[in-house]
């Protein structure tokens, strides 16, 4: 799996490598049943949780991971 480092992300693991927009965050909660999406430059709280998937960005905007915290 490219980038992919908890069960549930490999429902939306085809995402890593394209670009980022904003209405892609509706998608993977959709796809994981997760209840938050961080996208890039957001902020959140500093607790781990399994309910939020962060969505890191590469220097061209595109996916390069997704990772629950």
């Amino acid at each position: 799996m490219k980038g992919c480092i908890y069960p549930v992300v490999p429902y939306v693991e085809h995402l890593i490598g394209t670009r980022y927009v904003e209405s892609v965050k509706a998608y993977i909660l959709e796809m994981t049943g997760l209840t938050y999406v961080v996208g890039p430059n957001e902020t959140s709280t500093m607790d781990i949780r399994t309910d939020r998937i962060y969505v890191d960005v590469d220097e061209k905007g595109n996916i390069s991971q997704l990772r629950i915290g």
